[in-house]
């Protein structure tokens, strides 16, 4: 009876797992992603800044003279890419509208994401 105790744990627990990625399978998610908005009264989309830096990091506004990946990390700490500058070569790459310069608020959170690079 000790024996078949262990196999039997070990099969209630693999049918379990399977079980619950089929039942997973079946639901469907909505994600929506958070869209920064200009503070004025015009309905201004702007990508997140979370985006922003994410693009930054993958070498996505070199032709701006962003460097991507580990040269972009290294430029960030060493004060060589600000937050302005990233938002101003996204402006170039017509990424985001030229109003985006002028969102503290944005420029703000912006330099929230790439101060978070250093953690």
């Amino acid at each position: 009876m000790k024996r078949f105790l262990p196999s039997g744990l070990i099969v209630i627990a693999i049918s379990l797992a399977v079980n619950t990625s089929v039942a997973a399978k079946g639901k469907s998610e909505v994600i929506t992603k958070p869209v920064a908005q200009a503070t004025n009264s015009t309905s201004i989309e702007y990508i997140t800044p979370f985006e922003l830096v994410g693009n930054a990091y993958q070498g996505q506004y070199r032709k701006q003279s962003i460097p991507g990946f580990g040269s972009f990390i290294y430029d960030v700490k060493t004060g060589k890419v600000t937050a302005k500058d990233l938002v101003e070569a996204a402006i170039v790459a017509k990424v985001l509208p030229s109003q985006a310069i002028a969102d503290r608020n944005y420029l703000s959170n912006v330099d929230w994401q790439l101060r978070s690079l250093d953690r």
